[in-house]
Formats: C-alpha cells, sequence, structure tokens
C-alpha cells in the first residue's frame, strides 16, 4: 500500500512519469500518438480534397468522450469502495475473533496464571500489528508490545510475521 499525503497533490502532477503503469504503457502511447498523427496528416494532405464533408460539430466528440470518462471514473470510485469496505470488513472480522479469543482464554485459564495471561494479552494484539505491517510489506518493532517470551528481532527474521505469532499463540 502506497501511502502519501493528500494534501501535497500538486507534486504528482509532475512526478507520473515514475509510475510502473505510466512506463510500461509509454511505448504504446508513443506508437499510438504516432499512428494517429499519421493519419491525420495523410487524410489532411491527401484525402480531404475528395471528400466533401468536414467536421463542423466537434463539440458532439468532446459530449461522447466525456460520457465514456464519467462512467469509467464511476466504475473505478465504485470498484475503490468496494476494496475498502471488503478491508473494513476483514479487519472488523479479526478484532471480533480476536476479542472472542480473549474471552475464551480467560475463561479457560486460571486467575493464578498472570504470566499466560499477560503472554495472550501481548501475541494477540501483536499479531493484529503483525498483519497489517505485512499487508503494508514494512515493518515497525516500535509497534510490538514486548514480552520476555516475545523476541521482536527473531520475529524480523520470519518471512510471514503473522504466521509465526499464530504459530507461537497454538504453541503455546
Amino acid at each position: 500500500m502506497i501511502s502519501y499525503n493528500p494534501k501535497d497533490w500538486f507534486s504528482f502532477l509532475f512526478r507520473f512519469h515514475k509510475s510502473d503503469t505510466f512506463r510500461e504503457l509509454m511505448p504504446m502511447i508513443i506508437s499510438l500518438c504516432i499512428y494517429s498523427g499519421g493519419i491525420a496528416w495523410f487524410y489532411t494532405e491527401y484525402l480531404h480534397m475528395y471528400d466533401n464533408v468536414h467536421l463542423k460539430n466537434i463539440s458532439i466528440m468532446h459530449t461522447m468522450l466525456s460520457f465514456v470518462i464519467s462512467m469509467l471514473l464511476v466504475f473505478r470510485t465504485n470498484s475503490a469502495y468496494d476494496r475498502w469496505w471488503e478491508g473494513r470488513k476483514l479487519w472488523g472480522s479479526l478484532i471480533n475473533n480476536s476479542r472472542n479469543l480473549s474471552l475464551k482464554l480467560n475463561a479457560l485459564l486460571p486467575e493464578t496464571a498472570k504470566n499466560e495471561r499477560a503472554f495472550y494479552v501481548t501475541m494477540i494484539s501483536n499479531y493484529a500489528l503483525a498483519l497489517k505491517n505485512h499487508l503494508r510489506t514494512t515493518f515497525h518493532p516500535e509497534e510490538f508490545h514486548h514480552h520476555e517470551w516475545f523476541d521482536v528481532q527473531r520475529l524480523r527474521q520470519e518471512n510471514h510475521q503473522p504466521n509465526f505469532i499464530a504459530r507461537e499463540i497454538f504453541n503455546r
């Protein structure tokens, strides 16, 4: 996930050439510009004298193009909202499942097992943090809650941190 400051939108107008999509499409864009320019040149130099019909109402083309672009923007906005809503539902499900696991462990563990309870409290909250960081492909060791049986440096060496924490919870 790319995080950026939405108030700094002006700088993105001049950095679009650095995007992967633009770099992939640039040869095709250039070739289509040359092709359409060649057709326009050929028509204006050779074929316009044989045709009595000229483009008189260019605004119709702009109206049709604006309708198409608006429909593309609507579909893009709807799909972005659907992805956001799906992520919100999944994150809410993670919170509910974490709460249910905590309630079940609270009922199962005896009151005298303070250290066990502290371990599960730490690891359940660390699981959510590790999952967030894994999905964003970042690692922030200062966010994790520390426990004597949990080593953040060992977590850094793992390929899939959420699976490591879940394995530690289940092993315990």
